[in-house]
């Protein structure tokens, strides 16, 4: 562990928001309990990233941290940092921060989209199925460096130039797998994932330490409750501190098929009488209403698929979010036809099956891979179309057959319909609503693309002034709704409640304010201490 001894104690804890306090993620916390120093999520800030970068104009892998220092996209602490993603011209400039733990609530980038750069030896905790969709994920993405979540590509420096870095010849060098702690109990399958090179044939992957939280964290009195999100394995912590309980609520909701796990874990919290309570508060605001639930979602779409007989049917939903995959896997069912998935999404539902989700999904005679184009797969996608062969289904299957298939594409995907050439059909719009520009723009291309093809469109529509509007009840948010932030406040009742992970921080200091809860808002750079 790096820094202090876990025996020094001290009387005072702190709490410093290094971000995440003024946005809807890129959720970083720092808390000194008085006998460890920890990191509450060390997420990517979509918003401040967004002012600087989009999908082709990126920070620069050959510059290392480079880039994010120098714009403020990473804290100013250069101990946190991987040696061989800083460039010798980049001074070591601000204050130390030891760390000896990170505890990651969930598996979406703006919680663990910036671990990448973090040093692989700082042990990382999250739930099993976290870990599982963090390895898919970078097995089957782009190599972005600042996402390397599970395991880290050792850079090198370029001879006679020492402001380039470079990745070293594939064979040449191992990645390294970091410091595992696993939430809960994880599969020997799930931990021989892990650990397994998604190239047999390419870089070597050096294992590292994966252990259970409780079985290496002796008198640090982290306690963790699942709770309900939109991707699985979502988890809130408590940590006890020497002034109290200090608990973190991570992303939840309470209309989800999970709800009962929030339930519970507000329950639990409450029972510790806890000092601060950090929670989220995505939705608190003036456009934070609407609540459908996921099974008022399935009806809904199911309807849809059922009235549109013969017609092909896509569905655009992240299959990250389990519940919803597995909606519309039931509706394919139902109305006779097969849900068709990328070869990623598979290779994604397989490392879900390994811990528990979905069982039975993978081997469905409901569910195709679509065959998309590939001139030079990689090895795992490779791998997945041999033991699916049988289940691939390409463009001229569709383009004869439309009513037997239900498409699972996003926006990213809708390239792949020049090929199919669809005369008409359905669109169902089933993800979040646009958040900021950049998304409204994504939307309006949307719009051109479902035109084109002449799709009867279901979700969403752009309005007379070229703004997408969300309507219909096909989406299910992952975050809790007003009424049900303040219920989850009120019932867990901490002295001190600090909302983070979102726009509206009065909000709960507005409907709270007769209560005996002390609301503090804070801004980025705050520190708190008790």
């Amino acid at each position: 562990m790096a820094g202090k001894g876990l025996g020094a104690r001290v009387h005072f804890v702190e709490l410093r928001i290094l971000d995440g306090a003024e946005s809807i993620g890129g959720t970083k916390v720092f808390l000194d309990t008085g006998n460890m120093r920890l990191l509450l999520d060390f997420g990517l800030n979509y918003k401040r990233y967004g002012l600087y970068f989009e999908e082709y104009l990126k920070p620069r892998s050959s510059r290392g941290i480079a880039d994010l220092w120098r714009l403020g996209l990473i804290p100013h602490h250069p101990d946190l940092y991987r040696d061989d993603l800083w460039p010798d011209d980049l001074p070591r400039e601000g204050s130390p921060l030891e760390v000896d733990l990170i505890l990651i609530s969930h598996a979406h980038m703006d919680h663990c989209g910036l671990l990448g750069v973090v040093r692989p030896d700082i042990p990382v905790a999250a739930s099993p199925t976290t870990w599982a969709i963090l390895k898919a994920i970078q097995d089957a993405g782009k190599a972005e460096f600042h996402a390397e979540t599970v395991y880290t590509v050792p850079r090198e420096r370029v001879p006679g130039d020492p402001r380039v870095l470079k990745a070293p010849v594939r064979k040449s060098t191992a990645a390294r797998v970091r410091e595992i702690r696993l939430v809960g109990e994880a599969p020997a399958e799930l931990v021989e994932f892990l650990q397994r090179p998604p190239n047999p044939r390419g870089r070597g992957l050096e294992s590292g330490n994966i252990y259970s939280l409780a079985d290496n964290s002796t008198g640090w009195g982290i306690r963790t409750f699942g709770v309900d999100h939109s991707i699985p394995g979502a988890v809130g912590y408590a940590v006890e501190t020497d002034a109290g309980w200090v608990a973190y609520t991570g992303d939840l909701r309470l209309h989800g098929k999970g709800r009962e796990q929030t339930i519970r874990f507000v329950e639990e919290v409450k029972r510790l009488r806890p000092r601060i309570l950090l929670i989220e508060g995505t939705r608190a605001g003036p456009r934070g209403g609407g609540n459908p639930t996921e099974e008022e979602v399935a009806v809904r779409a199911h309807g849809i698929v059922a009235k549109n007989p013969g017609k092909l049917v896509i569905a655009d939903f992240s299959p990250r979010q389990v519940e919803r995959l597995q909606s519309f896997l039931d509706i394919a069912e139902a109305t006779g036809r097969i849900l068709v998935v990328l070869a990623k999404d598979m290779y994604l539902l397989e490392a879900l099956e390994m811990c528990g989700w979905l069982e039975g999904a993978v081997g469905s005679p409901y569910l195709a891979i679509y065959d998309d184009v590939r001139v030079n797969p990689r090895a795992w996608e490779r791998d997945i179309r041999e033991r699916y062969r049988a289940r691939m289904v390409g463009p001229r299957e569709v383009r004869e057959g439309p009513g037997r298939f239900i498409l699972a594409f996003s926006f990213w995907d809708l390239k792949n319909l020049l090929d199919i050439e669809p005369q008409g059909g359905v669109y169902i719009y089933s993800s979040s609503e646009a958040h900021g520009e950049e998304q409204e723009i994504d939307m309006r291309r949307l719009w051109e693309w479902l035109r084109y093809f002449g799709l009867e469109v279901h979700g969403f529509a752009i309005d007379a002034t070229g703004n997408p509007v969300f309507s219909g009840g096909l989406h299910a948010s992952g975050h809790a709704c007003p009424e049900d932030l303040l219920f989850i406040a009120r019932e867990i009742s901490p002295e001190i409640l600090i909302p983070i992970h979102t726009e509206h921080p009065e909000f709960f200091a507005e409907h709270l304010k007769d209560e005996s809860i002390e609301v503090r808002q804070v801004k980025n750079g705050d520190v708190i201490k008790i």
